[in-house]
């Protein structure tokens, strides 16, 4: 029988961060053939785990450099792009903008332009984009037709990625389809200044969770598991290939949490809700309240968050513990497990 994926010879950008892992995983388990551009190996990632090194093709190096692009591209034979490799952490981009900007633009523009002067080769291309485009705006849920906007680091360099793939889809009629998403969370992911990741590996150490509070309220956010966002690039994948050259599409569960509820939940999963929280007060505040609105993708992609947020924190305590527990010290990542 024909794998659904087996004529697919896919370039994941980033397939060594935390939703580059599961993807190329995905790829592969359904007849991809892999290739990637990473900016270094990390033994202790998703991507070691489950030897995904072993199982692609991988090209070291920056996704700025343009030469390097293009071999990983004409070398594989590439017919389909998944552009995923970023600078994503909110605080990272603050203390490094200049390298933000090189990588989330700059890193842009040359895999696009590669794409355009390899455009009889390139069927599908899928980029990543980020609910930080529609900036700090008070009109909640988020939709397709908002303006971009983005004003800090981060939020300013995904609203230039994004605007530069809308620019090439509409100036070369590259087929491109752009996903705007929410925060992220599952097992896998070893960005500990995230919440979930972060509050799941101080609460195995015994430490209090840490809740950061800026000066002018309580951050809100949508929070996405991370089987339900492979869907959405799976879903984005065939609707490309069979409806058109492109869109884009915001993906998210439609439901707004408070970062101290999810904190909750988190503690009544690990049964440790007697730890109390420290409160964190920060100076480089976030946009408080981030809602997208996913009623586009569920109408023409017949897409769906499947996951509760309670499920899915379940599942991603379970794959930390499973993960923590396989290393043969009682400490992983620089805490102690919790027994």
């Amino acid at each position: 029988m024909k794998s659904s994926l087996s004529d697919c010879r896919a370039l994941v950008t980033g397939a060594s961060g935390f939703v580059g892992a599961w993807l190329t995983h995905h790829l592969i388990e359904q007849g991809a053939e892999v290739t990637s551009v990473l900016s270094e190996f990390d033994p202790r990632s998703q991507f070691a785990k489950l030897g995904l090194d072993k199982e692609i093709r991988c090209y070291y190096g920056s996704i700025a450099d343009y030469n390097l692009i293009e071999r990983a591209i004409t070398d594989g034979k590439i017919n389909t792009v998944f552009h995923l490799a970023a600078v994503s952490l909110q605080d990272l981009a603050y203390q490094i903008p200049w390298q933000t900007f090189e990588t989330n633009v700059k890193g842009t523009y040359n895999l696009l332009e590669v794409c355009r002067i390899h455009q009889d080769q390139i069927s599908k291309i899928i980029v990543a984009s980020s609910d930080k485009v529609y900036g700090d705006s008070p009109d909640l849920p988020y939709d397709e037709d908002m303006p971009i906007q983005g004003r800090n680091p981060y939020d300013a360099s995904k609203s230039c990625s994004d605007l530069i793939s809308q620019s090439y889809r509409h100036s070369f009629n590259l087929p491109i389809v752009i996903g705007r998403f929410g925060n992220i969370f599952g097992g896998g992911d070893l960005n500990f200044r995230r919440l979930i990741p972060g509050t799941i590996q101080r609460l195995y150490a015994n430490l209090q969770p840490i809740i950061r509070i800026p000066s002018n309220g309580i951050y809100m956010r949508d929070f996405l598991y991370i089987q339900d966002l492979i869907a959405a690039y799976m879903a984005m994948y065939h609707y490309v290939n069979n409806e058109g050259n492109g869109n884009v599409f915001n993906f998210g569960t439609g439901k707004l949490w408070d970062i101290k509820k999810v904190t909750d939940i988190i503690q009544r999963v690990m049964n440790l809700e007697h730890i109390e929280p420290l409160y964190e007060y920060q100076k480089n505040s976030e946009i408080l309240h981030q809602h997208l609105s996913p009623e586009k993708a569920k109408s023409m992609l017949n897409w769906s968050a499947d996951t509760s947020l309670e499920e899915g924190i379940t599942k991603t305590v379970e794959w930390y513990h499973d993960y923590w527990n396989s290393h043969s010290k009682k400490a992983a990542l620089g805490v102690t497990i919790h027994e």
